[in-house]
């Protein structure tokens, strides 16, 4: 397992101010199962596998029997189906201090960050949104057997506005990324520093996998 924690401002002191924020990248986990073989022929499987696919959240956009291929897709919070590490902010000023601590994959956050080179102090709302599209291959394995294998391509966007709170100027960004299951992909850093790198939980294919089984 392999953490580690980076720094991407400083704490500042300033006429009494103080901030800082602190990023650490999703913990290294070992290598996840996406196929499991399931103990009926592959004409079963897929028989039951296209209506209970149909009553859950997913969205299915094709099917093809000839070739065992069934394309589904999910859109929206991504929290549980990506990480891409933590964020800690702290902002201390004449109103008091303030500590933030949320995962970076969380679809909504607001928080705020203590930039003195920049100008001050930031607010800052914080978007995410997950499209994930699957591709799930039936394999007829000629003994009873069915081999249902799951292979993932997460598109991830971010949306990071910040607001000074003197002036009320504003500026935003959006970035999208996008990896594969198993892989991973970084954020580059906006105006303020901040970056993340996200890679799957497994949570996608193991759900989606269940359901099959």
């Amino acid at each position: 397992m392999n953490k580690k924690i980076i720094s991407i401002i400083p704490i500042i002191f300033f006429a009494g101010c103080a901030g800082s924020v602190n990023y650490t990248k999703p913990i290294t986990t070992a290598k996840k199962e996406n196929s499991i073989i399931v103990n009926k022929p592959v004409d079963v499987v897929w028989k039951n596998a296209v209506p209970e696919l149909g009553k859950q959240f997913f969205v299915i956009n094709n099917l093809d029997k000839s070739s065992g291929l069934i394309n589904i897709s999910y859109t929206g919070d991504p929290e549980k189906y990506i990480d891409c590490g933590q964020i800690r902010t702290s902002v201390t000023n004449l109103q008091g201090t303030r500590n933030y601590n949320f995962p970076a994959s969380r679809a909504n956050q607001y928080y705020e960050i203590m930039n003195i080179n920049a100008g001050g102090l930031y607010q800052i709302r914080r978007t995410m949104s997950l499209d994930g599209r699957m591709n799930l291959i039936f394999e007829d394995l000629n003994n009873g057997q069915t081999r249902v294998t799951a292979n993932t391509k997460y598109v991830v966007t971010k949306t990071f506005t910040a607001q000074h709170t003197g002036n009320n100027r504003s500026s935003s960004s959006v970035d999208t990324i996008n990896f594969n299951s198993g892989g991973s992909a970084n954020f580059p850093a906006d105006r303020n520093g901040e970056f993340s790198t996200c890679t799957p939980t497994g949570q996608f294919e193991k759900d989606v996998l269940s359901i099959i089984k």
